[in-house]
């Protein structure tokens, strides 16, 4: 992913972060405020009432009100939670749609002649590689990887593009599918962007 994809998504992240941040520091505040000025209330009434009953029933009220206020604060960080992932599944989408529009690039074919001459420089490519691609990009692939004498295969669980290499004989894989770098990306994303609840 390139810098400024990078750059983007940190600044969405950051974003999203601080609007969480925001909206859980304002529902768990209101909820405060509001338990407080009931405790307050029923303070003065036992004050007033100087009754044994009374204050036992205080000291419930109290109990039920940080139960209560606990439970705000819970379902407002949920609520945050969920809308914070629901925009970073919408990012997402757009970066696969941004995806999608590159492999249907004239560009795509350089990424992978890049592709092959990466793993050919970590480990030679030749006979006994295996090579996968994902089925639309057969024609490309084997054009690509004809010069190492490979012919690719398809693999289903490439959906973006990409290819991977096998090496059986040395029990090898590099894997420099469009998948792994977009699922690499997420996670990445998701765990700097974590929300501490």
């Amino acid at each position: 992913m390139s810098d400024n994809n990078s750059v983007k998504l940190e600044k969405i992240r950051q974003q999203i972060e601080n609007a969480a941040a925001a909206e859980a520091r304002r529902i768990t505040e209101a909820a405060e405020k509001q338990a407080k000025a009931i405790i307050d209330e029923e303070f003065e009434r036992a004050k007033k009432e100087e009754n044994t009953v009374t204050l036992s029933k205080l000291s419930k009220l109290e109990s039920d009100e940080r139960k209560r206020v606990s439970e705000s604060r819970y379902a407002a960080d949920r609520k945050v939670l969920l809308h914070r992932n629901a925009v970073v599944d919408g990012l997402f989408d757009d970066v696969k749609s941004e995806l999608a529009d590159f492999t249907a690039s004239d560009k795509y074919k350089s990424h992978l002649e890049k592709c092959a001459e990466k793993a050919n420089s970590e480990q030679k490519l030749g006979n006994g590689v295996l090579a996968f691609c994902r089925r639309r990009d057969a024609e490309l692939a084997e054009s690509v990887l004809s010069e190492y004498g490979i012919k690719p295969e398809f693999d289903r669980n490439i959906l973006l593009g990409g290819l991977l290499f096998k090496y059986p004989d040395k029990g090898i894989f590099i894997d420099l599918t469009l998948d792994s770098v977009f699922e690499a990306e997420r996670e990445a994303f998701s765990s700097r962007s974590e929300m501490q609840l």
